[in-house]
């Protein structure tokens, strides 16, 4: 089964509440002060824009759903929790370990095409 994303989604949850995108952009502002604007919305719908979690999870809010309705915001969440960056060494290995996905089966050619080599530290 091919898993939904959040442009399919997206405009199903805002349809059946008879929403339009400047209803559903006020409703998010309300959650989110920081605000995401209709034009954004159409972005978003249309997969021209990858929204962030924090977008995601006040779409979700206005909308009356669990931000884990959207596939991108679950692996946004994974992405943070296995940051060493963000959480620490220690505790992204121990993430990891906990979800069982030590050893994964993967072309070592297609890590280092999307790991972070090269980009500068962060201060």
């Amino acid at each position: 089964m091919r898993t939904r994303d959040i442009r399919e989604i997206l405009p199903e949850l805002r349809r059946s509440k008879g929403w339009s995108r400047e209803r559903l952009a006020h409703s998010a502002y309300a959650v989110d002060r920081d605000g995401t604007s209709a034009a954004q919305i159409a972005a978003i719908e249309r997969g021209r824009r990858r929204p962030s979690a924090r977008t995601m999870a006040a779409l979700a809010e206005a909308l009356g759903v669990a931000p884990t309705v959207f596939a991108e915001y679950r692996l946004a969440v994974a992405r943070h929790v296995l940051d060493e960056r963000a959480v620490g060494l220690d505790q992204a290995i121990t993430r990891l370990e906990e979800l069982g996905m030590e050893p994964v089966d993967i072309d070592p050619a297609q890590i280092k095409r999307h790991s972070h080599h090269g980009r500068r530290a962060r201060s």
